[in-house]
């Protein structure tokens, strides 16, 4: 059996794998997902007017990167797996304005060594990003910052694909506007975020995440202040469904979504406990859904037929 390659030679044939790919499907980028260092000046020579984009929580690779001329996306350290790393990072190039919808991309990345590029995908934004452009994923950042919504949606996902336990969990995050928010408001007499230092509950902190994981199948809302921090879970939503009209088939988690976002300038994030589909409220209107990236699935803008609110007290149907 012959000795695997180096990580260094393996990256080489690999990156020489993913122009060919690029140059015979006449792909509008590739994407690499690096898990170490890499000589980026050379992946520059080498794929001369190919548009490169590189995938990488780490500042060192970030700044190296752009040091060569290739373009940078900066995402967060993730433990999630590679095709929802893949999915998080095109997300991110078509926010920035790095791709455009309907783009297709020759992505590169790890699937089998920790340290080895290895794999080769060729991904077609068109399918699930056909609708989406970088004006509609920035405009929700009218009242929420980018990252913390980010942040937020980041861990809806993994809630909506994981659930807990094995058993689906279905969720309601408020994101903004926090203060209105816990006047609109109640209480169900339990927050397991009370006391704890503001640094200790932001979202962004992956032990934060986590902890929100295992508490999101409790009743209520939890609610997000602009920079992240949790400022309060368990919470029932007292903003009036009337005026409302919402697609076919959701239920009560989603009309006090959509309720809260009407009367604050908060923005509401719901995951459906039969589906694992996350929505985005805003201006008491649904303005994204994302299934969930089971594989390799991103954002798509829905067109939905709409029906009067549901009486209040009807149990969660989505």
């Amino acid at each position: 059996m012959s000795a695997p390659l180096p990580p260094v030679r393996a990256f080489a044939v690999l990156l020489e794998l993913a122009v060919r790919a690029a140059a015979e499907v006449e792909a509008d980028a590739i994407l690499v997902l690096p898990e170490g260092s890499a000589d980026w000046e050379e992946v520059r020579r080498r794929t001369g007017d190919l548009r490169v984009l590189v995938a990488s929580p780490s500042e060192r690779v970030i700044k190296a990167v752009r040091e060569a001329g290739l373009i940078a996306l900066d995402v967060e350290p993730s433990e999630a797996g590679i095709a929802d790393r893949i999915s998080l990072a095109l997300i991110e190039a078509v926010a920035h304005d790095q791709l455009r919808a309907g783009a297709l991309v020759v992505v590169a990345y790890s699937a089998f060594e920790a340290d080895t590029l290895d794999s080769l995908s060729l991904i077609q934004l068109g399918e699930h990003l056909e609708r989406l452009t970088a004006h509609d994923l920035k405009a929700l950042e009218t009242s929420v910052p980018f990252e913390t919504l980010k942040a937020v949606v980041d861990v809806a996902i993994e809630i909506g694909r994981e659930g807990r336990e094995g058993t689906p969990v279905g969720a309601l995050f408020v994101v903004g506007d926090a203060r209105e928010v816990l006047e609109r408001s109640h209480t169900l007499g339990f927050d397991p975020f009370k006391g704890y230092r503001r640094k200790d509950r932001n979202i962004r902190d992956g032990r934060v995440r986590e902890a929100i994981k295992e508490i999101a199948q409790l009743d209520g809302a939890i609610v997000v202040a602009r920079d992240g921090t949790v400022e309060a879970a368990c919470r029932i939503l007292d903003a009036p469904t009337s005026g409302l009209a919402l697609p076919k088939g959701l239920g009560t988690r989603h009309w006090a979504a959509a309720a809260i976002t009407k009367v604050t300038s908060a923005v509401a994030v719901v995951v459906s406990q039969s589906t694992g589909n996350v929505r985005i409220f805003q201006n008491g209107e649904l303005v994204l859904r994302i299934a969930p990236m089971r594989h390799v699935r991103a954002m798509k803008w829905q067109d939905v037929e709409v029906e009067p609110p549901v009486a209040r007290g009807e149990r969660e149907r989505g």
